[in-house]
């Protein structure tokens, strides 16, 4: 970054005005996504990338309460300034008495956070801290209602001499692995009644290192633990070690219980990484807040009630004091599943699906393989009824939006109109996805890309997949960049909807399409290129007798497979019925 602005010459007294004035109306949220940039062309080492903006967010909504007034918010290691801002844009930086402090080794990235913060009308107190990162202090007062912090994961920055001179209130953390020496830095700076959100790699929770298993115990049986999530993986672009949540609490009256929520099966895929959009997040919440801010349970039929547990302070010996959510929770959930009523109904499915078996076995015996025609008689031409034409000739191709019309400011999960994603189509049709929507008002202006019944969709850019075809329910999805809709002209020769999509999706046709995509720099189809695509055509009675033999042997193809994983499922719930004890073996 620092090279490239020194490269910027401005020719004219004007050009220095204009890039000033449009770096001015820049929003604030945009210098997340330079601080987003900045991590993944500088190559920051694991130490120093930035916390995901989920991650942060859903910090900020557990750990800080809107309706408590100011509040001091302390971060032991800063990065770029991403817990504190949150905070800030949470709780609003102008409430009165709301203060943050922050510190990091490094100086670079603690002139990121300044600059954030300052973006938020924040005066933080933020110093550097290279000397000694971690090291608990005597001496000094407590003064943070919350610490919010993301510190390095499995790493030291000691050779050792501050497990001797440090105060730690919970136990000397092992040499090489400063895990738990930032997590008992962060509490030391608690006030009463504080409360610390500190991003922990998930093996901390159940590691077997002797040291890190008695601070564990102590912070259990003291009552510093009242929460723990575990994370969905892959939400860091830097490493893809797995995190968790944990949430401590200095207070003189523990809750009896520690709530545990296993969130790994939420997030939405983007790319090589998981996201916590806004609805993911209101999971948690939903589950976790409650708890933390009045003391009562989990609620009741949510979600995440399959995948919270509270518990009880004395039942963690019997785990090796694990704070792990896996090890409790998963645990659980698996021997909950033996029982004779989990067997019966799971072979009672199987008998269902072989009724269905037989039906479709017994459609596909009927077929009749007689076309009339001999195809060595032919020498490789076409017999003389069928047509030979091309794709344009056939359809209007229209190309989704450009990015610059439906960019990633235009999507969120929140929007009413679903976007068709190239990882939308499978077996042939749309399957339904959430996180990628746009509202009512974009979707309108972008209507001529819009989806109707019978529309086949095809993979525009990046890997190609078998086309798709859109049904009533998804009429008015819109198309996505990545994708490109085939629409049959009225005029068009007699073709059917369903052949031509069965016939796209042929070997033939699947190669021709994949050879032209790779022929660009960036694999992508050009409306033009996939508009010469030849298509050969048979009389309509041929391509809907044809049809119907190619869709009876996928239904006997999907039937079979789910006849199959039924008959897994049936000895899965019998083996545990039969290995987890509730038979009599007299």
């Amino acid at each position: 970054m620092r090279e490239s602005l020194r490269r910027l010459e401005p020719r004219t007294y004007g050009d220095l005005a204009r890039t000033v004035r449009l770096a001015g109306e820049l929003h604030r949220g945009a210098f997340r996504l330079i601080l987003d940039e900045y991590e993944s062309r500088a190559g920051l080492r694991s130490g120093e990338f930035f916390t995901p903006k989920g991650v942060v967010r859903l910090a900020a909504e557990l750990a800080l309460d809107v309706g408590e007034g100011g509040k001091s918010v302390y971060d032991g290691y800063a990065r770029g300034g991403e817990m504190l801002a949150a905070a800030a844009e949470y709780v609003g930086a102008q409430t009165p008495g709301f203060s943050v402090r922050g510190e990091a080794p490094g100086r670079d990235t603690l002139r990121f956070a300044g600059m954030h913060l300052a973006l938020h009308g924040v005066l933080p107190r933020l110093r550097s801290t290279v000397d000694s990162p971690w090291r608990a202090r005597t001496g000094s007062e407590p003064f943070a209602d919350v610490v919010m912090m993301n510190p390095p994961f499995n790493m030291t920055d000691s050779a050792g001499s501050g497990r001797r001179d440090g105060v730690w209130e919970f136990g000397a953390p092992p040499r090489g692995n400063d895990n738990f020496a930032w997590l008992q830095h962060g509490m030391a700076y608690l006030r009463d009644e504080g409360r610390a959100v500190v991003v922990m790699p998930v093996k901390a929770g159940n590691s077997v290192n002797a040291a890190e298993r008695e601070i564990r115990r102590n912070m259990i049986e003291r009552g510093a633990v009242e929460c723990v999530i575990a994370l969905p993986p892959n939400l860091f672009s830097a490493t893809p070690v797995p995190v968790a949540l944990w949430f401590l609490r200095r207070t003189e009256q523990p809750s009896p219980e520690v709530l545990l929520v296993d969130a790994r099966h939420l997030g939405t895929r983007q790319g090589n990484r998981n996201v916590l959009e806004a609805n993911d997040r209101q999971v948690i919440m939903d589950a976790v807040r409650p708890w933390l801010f009045r003391q009562v349970r989990p609620t009741a039929g949510s979600s995440l009630e399959p995948y919270a547990a509270l518990i009880p302070r004395g039942a963690f010996a019997a785990a090796d004091y694990s704070l792990s959510p896996i090890d409790h929770i998963a645990t659980r959930r698996l021997e909950e599943g033996g029982s004779l009523d989990a067997v019966t109904a799971a072979y009672q499915e199987s008998v269902h699906l072989r009724e269905v078996v037989d039906t479709v076995d017994e459609a596909a015996a009927a077929l009749s393989w007689d076309w009339g025609v001999s195809q060595t008689a032919l020498h490789g031409r076409l017999p003389s009824a069928w047509v030979e034409t091309t794709l344009a000739e056939l359809c209007e191709i229209q190309p989704g939006p450009s990015y610059t019309r439906l960019g990633r400011n235009e999507r969120s999960g929140e929007g009413l109109v679903p976007i068709v994603l190239p990882r939308q189509l499978e077996g042939g049709r749309i399957v339904a996805l959430d996180g990628e929507r746009v509202s009512w008002e974009t979707a309108e202006k972008l209507k001529k890309f819009c989806l109707q019944p019978r529309d086949i969709v095809c993979v525009r850019s990046g890997a190609i997949r078998a086309p798709a075809m859109a049904t009533a329910e998804q009429e008015g999805w819109l198309l996505s960049p990545n994708v490109v809709r085939l629409r049959l002209y009225e005029h068009s020769v007699a073709v059917d909807p369903e052949y031509l999509l069965d016939y796209l999706a042929s070997p033939r046709c699947m190669e021709w399409m994949s050879n032209r995509s790779a022929a660009t720099a960036a694999p992508s189809l050009s409306r033009d290129a996939l508009g010469h695509l030849p298509v050969r055509l048979p009389p309509l009675e041929q391509q809907q007798r044809a049809v119907q033999m190619i869709n009876t042997l996928r239904d006997q193809v999907l039937a079979h497979r789910e006849y199959a994983e039924s008959l897994s499922r049936a000895r899965v719930e019998l083996a545990k019925f039969l290995m987890d004890g509730p038979v009599d073996a007299s």
